[in-house]
């Protein structure tokens, strides 16, 4: 199971997989294993199942299988479209299909999709025009609202990651808006204008802002904040605070009492809020998704350093084996860590986590705990459908 799922969601290109001899209970654990997380695709794909046929290939299939298949997607969250075609637009939908002409029954999926990691470099108008790598504010900024709370509920949690979309959102109204002010003076724009005004709704854009807006207050008044958040919020809220006893001086000398009046309710407001956030017990930042994975191959790499310095050159054959699973585990861990990055996360973020992952590790190993889950299994693929030797199908 865990082998198709892996070579499902390894598939760069549409492809077809046969269903043939699936029950009930395997078509949910694919659905889950292959479908329920996005896939990181630069484009759309189709993956086409083959759940049934005619006369010659009928005993292979069972009758319910199309429907267990189908209902598989529905539990986690896809819709049935019959329209649905090889398009970002129909990501989460799949369509059953009778094509005669094979005299075969496809049910065709078109994943959730997570644009592959940027690769770096600040040339993102050039990337734009030319319709390059997307990233999640990408993503964010040109899917519907719908879709939109969706992925912000899923990948957009912390404080601190609401406050950079915010940012990368702003970012784009404010590049459409010049680029709608050049329109009106007659002005021609330039190849990344060109592709932000054509794939992008100042409306929506404002809409958008909006509910991170709200997001991102309702964490500050929940104080659901991490540590770094905190400090960070606590700064914010000085800075206002200090704003507003600048007003408030103003108001003063120039007599004007409902201004005033406003003002000091909300130096009050901006007072009791930084007690609460000063008060509150910082939040955890959520653990690596691929921790233990990633544990066991760092484990596995460490034990391969240590038998090369003390074989000083000379190996057994078992040895030379396993000197020559480093490339494979090596290019395992990169991918687990790959995956087990936050949207909007930056790198000292990130290296934090890691080092509690591997800490909280270490102190399970001493007192004996730990799960079983997940380890490199030598190519079968991970319950995430992860192969761990490559893509090779």
């Amino acid at each position: 199971m865990a082998g198709l799922a892996g070579r499902v969601r390894a598939c760069q290109d549409s492809d077809e997989f046969d269903l043939s001899g699936y029950s009930r209970e395997q078509c949910a654990q694919l659905a889950k294993a292959a479908f329920e997380e996005p896939v990181e695709l630069a484009k759309m794909v189709r993956i086409s199942f083959v759940v049934g046929g005619g006369k010659l290939c009928r005993q292979k299939y069972s009758d319910n299988l199309p429907k267990d298949i189908c209902s598989a997607l529905d539990a986690i969250g896809y819709d049935d479209d019959k329209a649905a075609a090889c398009e970002l637009e129909c990501a989460g939908r799949y369509k059953f299909q009778h094509d005669t002409s094979k005299n075969l029954k496809f049910v065709h999926v078109f994943p959730r999709v997570l644009p592959p990691a940027a690769t770096g470099g600040d040339e993102e108008g050039a990337e734009e025009a030319s319709g390059g790598s997307r990233g999640p504010a990408d993503v964010l900024a040109a899917c519907e609202m719908d879709e939109f709370r969706r992925l912000v509920t899923t990948h957009v949690v912390s404080y601190s990651q609401l406050r950079r979309l915010l940012d990368e959102l702003r970012a784009r109204l404010s590049k459409l808006d010049a680029a709608e002010q050049k329109l009106i003076a007659r002005q021609s724009l330039d190849a990344s204008e060109q592709a932000l005004y054509d794939s992008l709704s100042a409306e929506t854009l404002r809409e958008k802002v909006k509910l991170v807006t709200t997001n991102l207050q309702a964490a500050v008044e929940s104080c659901q904040l991490t540590a770094a958040d905190c400090k960070e919020v606590l700064e914010q809220l000085e800075a206002k605070q200090k704003l507003v006893d600048t007003e408030i001086k103003k108001a003063e000398a120039d007599k004007k009492e409902k201004l005033l009046q406003k003002l000091e309710e909300q130096k009050e407001k901006l007072k009791a809020t930084r007690a609460a956030v000063a008060g509150a017990s910082p939040k955890q930042t959520p653990p690596l998704k691929h921790g233990e994975n990633v544990r066991k191959m760092r484990l596995k790499l460490a034990q391969i350093a240590k038998m090369e310095k003390d074989s000083a050159g000379h190996y057994t054959l078992d040895e030379l084996k396993r000197l020559g699973e480093r490339p494979e585990i090596e290019e395992a861990l990169k991918v687990f860590e790959e995956r087990s990055r936050l949207w909007f996360e930056t790198d000292e973020e990130f290296e934090l986590r890691l080092a509690r992952n591997l800490r909280e590790g270490a102190v399970q190993k001493k007192s004996g705990g730990g799960g079983s889950g997940g380890g490199y299994g030598g190519g079968a693929g991970s319950k995430d459908g992860f192969s761990t030797v490559g893509k090779k199908r």
